[in-house]
């Protein structure tokens, strides 16, 4: 701290080598050290250390312009290596901030954001594809043997910034703002997957599993502007269909072994359990993604749009959006009413149920906790999709698998499956909670989840209410189905999305009894632990919740 202005300087010079080293791979080289101002000008966010930094001209003519000398006739070898050693430097720098909790943290993220958002992508481009196509010609025995420091560049940058875009870090208006002009330059980060097709495997997974993850962590800094989230769903079609469109009914989850073993490892014959575990890790972040912007594009909270620069500008960060005319949300409902029609609809003929394709899904999820609470707090809002399409002025037939997934994914049928999937084991509920990983969400979605249960105790009570309400969508699609099929002159058996659920349930209360005395068993579990002063936070809200449910039991 008593050294800041110093500590700021060498980060400026470290960013200055970056941008002089990609300038040299280009074939050009800084006209003037005056060119250097330009790093600081227009800058979102400064802290008085910068400014005064910025103002100072000794050190921008004269320790930047030696240092600059003094590279440029360094770089007489030039390399992905310099540039991505200095990735990971800044990298190194950011992790021991997060570490100490410094207060030189921000003014760390706000000078790295704003000189990755003036990178020189066509000189990073140039770069980093000939450091692939150079491994390539060295023959398979090179390739082998560089084979992990290929792609080193883009995975140091990727690396880096999924640090800087950690959503703890900086929660203001400037921030947000800043955070929110990372999308171009994802969209240009996303290029190269297309790029290293044939990179590694390994490699492969580790730069969209980054992708996907800053995506994420963008996710609460873009949801203003719908234009933005339309832009992630068409990098999520253009990058990561083959994630989207993945196979997720492989096995039918079953009440009496779907806790037994890893679910992994029911689907690993023929190929590699790592490489299997690795693919379905990327397919729960792409779905979960790709949800989350679909439903949050039929949500318009307090009944205020979003904003949309779509209708201001038809060019949106570089590409044309041409489905988003009138309305980003029909871009949306449209985008998860064929994504369900794929994954679900066209691939399931003859015995799965409704009640089949939440099982599998939630399995889908269960290997890793934080992944599985995100998904089930995003599919809360799922019966948003079927009040939007209703409130639109189109067909449902044009949007019946949007109707169809917002009804198949009731909160509630989901929430009563969720605890057959843990066999009502109360424990594991406990457990969940005073986990300092995912206990807040865990929180959060059983509060969600009672308070709902309470507006619709009968759907809770009556399973055939759920069941009801999908055959009735059911028929529909089928209609619409068979009407398109008389007019090719073809004829295929719609899907019996209900099939198996009269033989399963042998009482259609008795997945109400079985969470009554799950629920309850929480309630008595949760008071014994806050008296005795176990539970490591107040759980009165939530005790609240559950004394009302025992109530509405009592009555019921």
């Amino acid at each position: 701290m008593k050294f800041e202005i110093v500590w700021i300087q060498f980060l400026e010079l470290v960013w200055i080598a970056v941008h002089t080293v990609l300038t040299y791979a280009y074939g050009a080289l800084p006209s003037s050290v005056d060119s250097i101002s330009c790093f600081r000008q227009g800058s979102i966010c400064y802290s008085s250390v910068m400014k005064s930094l910025s103002d100072d001209n000794t050190i921008s003519t004269t320790n930047i312009g030696s240092f600059m000398e003094v590279l440029q006739l360094r770089c007489l070898d030039i390399n992905g290596h310099v540039v991505a050693s200095l990735f990971r430097v800044l990298h190194t720098i950011l992790k021991f901030l997060k570490h100490s909790d410094s207060e030189l943290k921000s003014d760390f993220i706000c000078l790295s954001i704003n000189h990755i958002l003036m990178v020189h992508w066509g000189s990073y481009y140039q770069l980093n594809v000939r450091e692939f196509v150079n491994l390539g010609k060295d023959g398979a025995s090179g390739l082998n043997n560089d084979s992990a420091q290929l792609g080193y560049l883009s995975s140091s940058l990727l690396q880096l910034l999924c640090s800087l875009v950690e959503q703890s870090d900086l929660e203001d208006i400037n921030g947000q703002d800043m955070y929110a002009k990372l999308v171009d330059v994802v969209r240009k980060l996303a290029t190269i997957l297309q790029e290293q097709q044939d990179a590694p495997e390994s490699l492969s997974q580790y730069l969209k599993h980054k992708i996907l993850m800053i995506m994420v962590r963008l996710r609460p800094y873009i949801q203003k502007d719908c234009s933005y989230v339309v832009c992630w769903l068409k990098l999520l079609r253009q990058h990561f269909q083959d994630l989207l469109h993945g196979p997720i009914l492989q096995h039918i989850a079953r009440p009496e072994n779907c806790l037994e073993g890893s679910p992994f490892f029911l689907s690993t014959v023929g190929m590699g359990e790592t490489h299997y575990k690795s693919t379905q890790h990327l397919q729960r972040q792409a779905i979960y993604l790709f949800l989350s912007c679909c439903i949050g594009l039929a949500y318009t909270g307090n009944n205020v749009a979003l904003q949309c620069s779509c209708k201001r500008d038809d060019r949106i960060l570089g590409h044309r959006v041409q489905d988003c005319s009138d309305h980003c949300d029909c871009f949306g409902l449209s985008e998860i009413s064929r994504w369900f029609q794929r994954c679900f609809i066209d691939t399931i003929f003859g015995s799965e149920s409704s009640t089949d394709i939440v099982l599998c899904f939630l399995q889908l999820y269960m290997e890793e906790d934080d992944m599985l609470f995100s998904i089930l707090l995003q599919l809360l809002d799922a019966p948003l999709i079927s009040l939007k399409i209703d409130s639109l002025e189109i067909k449902c037939s044009e949007l019946i698998g949007g109707k169809l997934f917002s009804s198949i994914f009731d909160p509630v049928h989901i929430f009563h499956l969720l605890l057959l999937l843990l066999h009502y084991d109360h424990l594991v509920f406990v457990d969940y909670l005073i986990s300092k990983d995912v206990g807040v969400h865990c929180a959060q979605y059983l509060l969600r989840c009672l308070r709902l249960v309470n507006q619709c105790w009968h759907s809770f009570i009556d399973d055939s209410i759920y069941k009801a309400k999908i055959e009735k969508l059911n028929f529909k699609r089928q209609k619409t189905f068979n009407e398109a099929n008389n007019i090719s002159g073809s004829s295929i058996e719609s899907p019996k999305l209900d099939s198996a659920c009269d033989k399963k349930s042998k009482n259609k209360h008795q997945l109400f009894l079985n969470a009554k005395a799950c629920l309850l068993s929480l309630k008595r579990t949760i008071e014994d632990l806050h008296k005795k002063g176990l539970f490591p936070y107040n759980p009165k809200p939530l005790l609240k919740s559950l004394a009302r449910f025992e109530e509405l039991c009592e009555q019921d």
